[in-house]
């Protein structure tokens, strides 16, 4: 990378900081230190560059995270942060209610800044206008022009083709001459765990950031990234180390039902509750318990990730 070029921000989102690993990732010795990884590398470039990071929401996977995890993020998160929440940060995913989150202890211990809705902020440092809009909040244009670049900071599913899910609706769909991206000479989204970059008219950038971390089996070959905003208002791709990440794997095809005793099966699930947390948990138990080939245990985990 060159050391001389001029950085003015770094974009990224979909942090979604756990206490507890996803199935996918769950054979990493050490999870916090897995989380840790990436975030160094992001501390890393924001000392290098000298510039704020803006985080397009999601920061935690949880509203309610733990007091460990919430220390983690204060202690491993980088300084300068602008931050919008997304729907795993809000209570019930209403923002009304953020002072009651996590995501909210971060903006009171003075780690992240959050951009309020309907606002904007300026960092004149960077020469930056940043406008906030939160899970829940429409993006609108803007009709008030600035000496400095005006960023768009979003959180909601937006994307394009190849970059989408199948039966994505087609308002999600990004098009030439969208009337609400107006005015902006950036807009980062975050919300789409699929990164890409695109363009809405001949003056605008859009960067969707994508997953900060790969959390499921169908991101194997996916390679998290953060952009760089440089002052041209492009914005370049700078793509995480993931070489030291553990995940499970698969390989080949094998009859599962072969590989278990499906009238125990039956039982142990019977003796479950009523929640998610109950079945992965006794579901774990059963595949420890009666030494289950670790093949046929990543199947079944894998089968088990939920959105």
């Amino acid at each position: 990378m060159n050391k001389k070029k001029n950085v003015l921000a770094i974009f990224c989102a979909d942090l979604h900081l756990s206490h507890n690993p996803p199935i996918f990732r769950s054979v990493e010795e050490n999870w916090y230190e897995a989380m840790k990884r990436p975030l160094d590398e992001l501390k890393s470039l924001q000392e290098k560059f000298d510039c704020p990071v803006i985080c397009a929401g999601d920061i935690l996977d949880r509203w309610n995270s733990p007091p460990e995890l919430i220390n983690f993020a204060i202690s491993n998160l980088p300084d300068n942060m602008f931050a919008i929440p997304g729907q795993h940060d809000l209570p019930f995913h209403r923002y009304e209610d953020i002072k009651k989150s996590a995501y909210w202890t971060l903006v009171e211990a003075s780690k992240i800044i959050s951009i309020p809705p309907g606002d904007l902020i300026n960092v004149a440092s960077s020469r930056l206008t940043l406008y906030g809009f939160p899970y829940g909040k429409k993006i609108t244009p803007i009709s008030v022009q600035s000496k400095f670049l005006q960023i768009a900071v979003v959180h909601e599913y937006r994307c394009i083709e190849g970059r989408d899910y199948t039966g994505a609706p087609d308002e999600s769909y990004l098009r030439m001459n969208d009337k609400n991206l107006i005015g902006y000479d950036v807009i980062t989204f975050g919300d789409n765990h699929k990164g890409f970059k695109t363009s809405v008219n001949v003056d605008s950038t859009i960067f969707n950031c994508g997953t900060f971390m790969r959390r499921k089996s169908d991101e194997i070959d996916y390679k998290p990234q953060v952009g760089l905003l440089l002052e041209s208002g492009k914005v370049e791709s700078y793509y995480l180390d993931i070489s030291k990440d553990r995940h499970l794997e698969v390989q080949g095809k094998m009859d599962t039902a072969a590989s278990l005793d499906m009238k125990a099966f039956i039982e142990e699930l019977e003796k479950l509750g009523d929640t998610d947390l109950d079945f992965e948990d006794a579901m774990k138990r059963y595949l420890k318990r009666n030494k289950i080939k670790d093949a046929v245990c990543n199947i079944i985990k894998i089968a088990m990730e939920k959105e």
